[in-house]
């Protein structure tokens, strides 16, 4: 299990399957190569993962997911991001 702290008071974790898990009770997890799930304790929304050949990344179409829901899902993600293996961009 890889720990790091991002923020103050915020502990982010991953299990074996390779989720992010926050103890804020927030979570990131893979549901293919192209879908990330992020759900908090009550619900949870996909968000759309593609590949940007011009940057050599993925990029995580987090704008999409952003709505009166999910206020915090593009925060959310900048911090799970080092915690993601290989590279990626916010978009």
């Amino acid at each position: 299990m890889k720990k790091i702290r991002s923020m103050p008071d915020y502990q982010l974790d991953t299990d074996a399957s390779g989720a992010v898990l926050c103890a804020e009770g927030w979570s990131l997890r893979w549901i293919g190569p192209e879908l990330i799930e992020y759900g908090t304790s009550t619900d949870a929304c996909l968000v759309n993962v593609g590949y940007d050949v011009d940057r050599k990344s993925r990029a995580i179409y987090a704008s999409e997911a952003s709505s009166a829901w999910f206020p915090r899902v593009v925060e959310h993600l900048c911090m799970a991001l080092p915690l993601l293996p290989g590279r990626y961009v916010i978009v």
